[in-house]
């Protein structure tokens, strides 16, 4: 039977390898699970956040299964849509302990996606039905946990994020954690009548330390019987630059071309880089790219033009290549080192921080000259 790499690239699992992420989960599950009937934490209301591929689905399934080990918590799993409160109520009113009859059959209806609920007459909403719930599920010493993959600021979770309010404010047992990408989480935090996230707990991943990695890859390509010198751990390290869907591809690219008893050669790691660049092309960063303003695009396209052998783009080097001054581009280049696609470097500098970004950049606006 052919042996299971600890490398993995796909997206939303938690892998095996899990460099730099396990102690923000132990952290956040410690906090949450021994702060009391009403979650007296600052970690109540937690926002993850973090460019696609560095990790925070994985983060979220990793709180989600250790959560459910307690058996005072119930935990929901929602998905972004339309239907998300429907779901919200529809997952909790599963729990054996809830007894709600009594309450469904004092009036008029209301029509959730599988259910029907008799709720209090005439005006009553889904607000009603889920304090319901809650005061059961209180009575029960139950705490839930709601959380929501992807978040973006649509009206379903705006709503959502309003009955989450007034079920703190009722002092309910509820807790929320969402990941999301750092443009998506701001517009939500900035929306007017939710300004209360701006005081979450937000845990924006950074990227992976050199040292992690380049002991996962000694330690891990070693007890796989694969021998690899200082030389070539310190260049498949320095060509994941820290991002963590890189580290997992490359790692698993290495190892699918190598047998126990092979060394890693020089040969073996220019073999597969054809391969992990265009898989980070087709399955990171076309979407990163797709999700872009168009300033955002000219922004990268000049530094990509630009870039001097050190890897670092003067802001000038930008003006003097789109014909725009340095002050215009301001606004671009802080929204891109918040995105974690790029960095401040020097004074007046910003380099690339994702790995052969420029490469996929300039690929880009060759292919579009083809667009007819």
């Amino acid at each position: 039977m052919k042996e299971r790499s600890p490398f993995n690239p796909n997206f939303g699992k938690v892998p095996q390898l899990f460099l730099d992420r396990e102690r923000i989960i132990s952290d956040y599950v410690d906090e949450l699970t021994n702060a009391g009937t009403e979650i007296d934490t600052p970690y109540q209301t937690t926002m993850i956040c973090g460019v696609r591929g560095s990790g925070k689905t994985s983060v979220l399934t990793g709180i989600i299964d250790q959560i459910e080990q307690h058996d005072d918590w119930v935990v929901v799993d929602l998905l972004n849509n339309q239907l998300i409160i429907d779901n919200l109520i529809e997952n909790l009113q599963m729990q054996p302990e809830l007894k709600l009859k009594s309450f469904f059959s004092k009036v008029d209806k209301i029509k959730t996606r599988h259910f029907d609920f008799k709720l209090v007459a005439g005006n009553a909403t889904q607000i009603g039905l889920l304090m319901e719930i809650f005061k059961q599920l209180k009575a029960h010493h139950k705490k839930v946990l709601i959380a929501i993959d992807e978040v973006s600021s649509t009206p379903q979770i705006r709503d959502l994020a309003m009955i989450y309010q007034q079920l703190i404010r009722q002092r309910f047992g509820v807790a929320l954690v969402m990941t999301g990408l750092p443009e998506n989480i701001s517009e939500l935090q900035h929306n007017k009548v939710l300004t209360f996230l701006l005081r979450s707990n937000q845990l924006e991943l950074p990227f992976l330390h050199g040292k992690s990695i380049e002991q996962a890859f000694r330690t891990n390509f070693a007890q796989g019987g694969r021998r690899i010198s200082d030389e070539i751990a310190t260049r498949l390290t320095l060509m994941t630059r820290g991002y963590a869907y890189a580290f997992q591809l490359l790692g698993y690219l290495v190892w699918k071309s190598t047998a126990p008893g092979d060394e890693i050669s020089a040969d073996v790691v220019n073999q597969v880089v054809n391969e992990y660049q265009d898989t980070l092309a087709r399955k990171a960063y076309a979407l990163v790219y797709q999700q872009l303003t168009a300033g955002d695009k000219e922004f990268l396209r000049a530094m990509a033009m630009s870039e001097s052998e050190d890897g670092q783009v003067k802001m000038a080097a930008i003006a003097r290549q789109t014909g725009k001054p340095s002050n215009y581009w301001s606004t671009y280049r802080k929204r891109l080192i918040k995105q974690q696609i790029i960095k401040d470097e020097a004074y007046a500098y910003v380099a690339f921080k994702l790995p052969y970004f420029k490469d996929f950049v300039l690929e880009e606006q060759r292919i579009a000259k083809y667009d007819f």
